[in-house]
Order: structure tokens, then C-alpha cells, then sequence
């Protein structure tokens, strides 16, 4: 859950995104941050001509159809510098089924996959803890 949801960084501009969290690949290791926003505000937000693509893309599938959906487009996290950078691809979260849906395009990072994830909710929440996990792993 995103803890600065509804609250403001500036004059008149609050942080809009529900979630945020993190998707990781484990081979070759990369780090991929996400912000989970309302379909019809993410949408919007679409800025070039690979991020207008999903838009169309995903309006085709109609996932602005489906209830309560959330996007996020994808950003690279690199730890050790601590930078972002765009990549192609998104994230979408339907809450009423829990499906996730992932998939990112980044040549420089050596990525090209698309996943769909059944998320799970935590039994255990609070600050710093995470809402829902999803993952192609078991956990132990």
C-alpha cells in the first residue's frame, strides 16, 4: 500500500498512485519499480509513442472495462546508483480477481518476459509491509 497515497509533494499536486511496490527477475538479476494508479488516471499519463501503444493495446483487451483495474508503467531501479529509467512494458492489477499481469521489454537490462501472477494477500500488514505478493516461486 502506497503510505503516501492522498497526501501532497506540492501546491495542488498529490501522490495519486494506490500501490507501489517492486517486481524482481532473478536471472539476469534486475529490479523493476511500479505505481499502481486507477486505469482512467494511468491512461492518461501515457506519454510517447511505445507508452500510447499499450494504451491501445490494452483498451483492444478492454481492461478499462474491468472493475477497479490498476496500471503501472515500468521503471528500472538500479541499487547501486540508485537511478530510474523508463523501459517498455506495464503492470496490470485486477483486484476483484487478484490477477497480475506483468510483462517488460528492456534490451539494456537483458529482460524481455511477460507474466501472469495470482497475487495473494498478507495475513500479516502494516508499515513497510506489503498488501499482496505475487510470484512464479514457491516460498518457503
Amino acid at each position: 500500500m502506497n503510505e503516501k497515497f492522498g497526501s501532497t509533494y506540492g501546491k495542488g499536486l498529490f501522490h495519486r498512485a494506490i500501490y507501489n511496490g517492486s517486481v524482481e527477475v532473478r536471472d539476469p538479476y534486475s529490479k523493476y519499480l511500479i505505481d499502481l494508479f486507477e486505469y482512467d488516471r494511468w491512461e492518461i499519463n501515457a506519454r510517447g509513442d511505445e507508452q500510447l501503444a499499450w494504451t491501445k493495446k490494452l483498451a483492444r483487451a478492454q481492461i478499462n472495462q474491468a472493475p477497479e483495474a490498476l496500471a503501472s508503467w515500468i521503471q528500472h531501479y538500479d541499487p547501486i546508483t540508485k537511478t530510474k529509467r523508463q523501459v517498455n512494458g506495464v503492470c496490470i492489477y485486477l483486484p476483484m480477481s487478484q490477477e497480475l499481469y506483468i510483462t517488460v521489454d528492456d534490451p539494456d537490462g537483458g529482460i524481455s518476459e511477460e507474466w501472469t501472477l495470482q497475487a495473494k494477500h498478507c495475513l500479516k500488514t502494516g508499515p513497510n509491509k506489503p498488501i499482496f505478493i505475487a510470484t512464479n516461486f514457491d516460498l518457503i
